[in-house]
């Protein structure tokens, strides 16, 4: 698999409905992405599930080459303050079985003190709790506002939602982030129930295409995330999806899915404020 960073595949595995735990596939499908797919790239958050997503995957990679897995965690925004951010911390890394992180991020800004939030992460750098820090759902101004505050050009990484249906970053936000040098990670690279979207599979073009091509649109779209800057971040617990979503798709078919989606789902004309869910 493609790496966009060292360490870092093109796509990584998402874990937000992990927490219920009713799908007996789910730690095979995991284990199949790491171990067959090289996919390093693996997310939650101490939200999802109230934390029973991070024992989810804790209990999913273990056995596994830890140093072969790139793990993200995200702190809650009424959790990055000096009463609560360790505490929260500590309990990601016990509820995942880990020593350390291999990026933290901040779920949301809302009210968070970013003076604050860098001292704390670069604090757990130095401790080596945290390999790299950095944020989610930060607009242009957010990160111009992190980047104003000591050591906060060493934000690492801003994960946001971005995929074929929401292409308002590619505006300001994701310039931005590249003369910066920070990280574009994309959630819900193939939508999302919680944020009204088309439905790829009734687009006339794209069902004919991919008909054709005998390719799922998912797969597709992982790409076309990845195409432009982004690690893209999807989420199954299903090792057949796995597989139609990852797999090989040759340079010409990749093309032409481009060229459909400026077609069928171009960016927006005008600007407008970062879409977060």
């Amino acid at each position: 698999m493609k790496m966009i960073f060292p360490g870092i595949s093109g796509y990584g595995l998402g874990t937000t409905g992990f927490w219920s735990g009713s799908n007996p596939g789910l730690d095979n499908c995991i284990r199949e992405a790491v171990e067959q797919y090289g996919l390093t790239v693996l997310d939650t958050a101490e939200m999802y599930g109230d934390g029973r997503s991070e024992e989810a995957l804790g209990k999913a990679v273990r056995g596994l080459d830890r140093e072969r897995l790139f793990l993200i965690d995200k702190i809650l925004p009424q959790n990055a303050t000096p009463e609560h951010f360790r505490k929260s911390l500590y309990s990601s890394l016990k509820r995942l079985q880990t020593d350390f992180l291999d990026l933290y991020l901040l779920h949301w800004r809302e009210e968070t003190d970013l003076t604050f939030l860098v001292k704390a992460m670069e604090d757990a750098v130095e401790e080596g709790l945290i390999r790299r820090w950095g944020v989610s759902n930060f607009d242009t101004e957010d990160l111009e506002d992190l980047l104003a505050v000591k050591n906060g050009n060493r934000c690492f990484c801003n994960q946001i939602f971005y995929n074929v249906y929401e292409r308002g970053a590619e505006h300001h936000l994701l310039p931005f982030m590249q003369a910066h040098a920070i990280l574009p990670m994309a959630y819900s690279s193939l939508g999302s129930d919680y944020h009204p979207h088309p439905d790829i599979h009734r687009n006339r073009a794209v069902s004919k295409f991919c008909g054709k091509a005998g390719i799922a649109p998912e797969a597709f779209m992982l790409r076309w995330n990845q195409e432009h800057g982004f690690c893209a971040c999807f989420s199954t617990s299903s090792p057949q999806h796995l597989r139609d979503n990852l797999c090989d798709i040759p340079a010409e078919l990749q093309a032409e899915f481009s060229r459909i989606i400026e077609l069928e789902f171009p960016c927006p004309k005008q600007p407008y404020p970062l879409v977060k869910i």
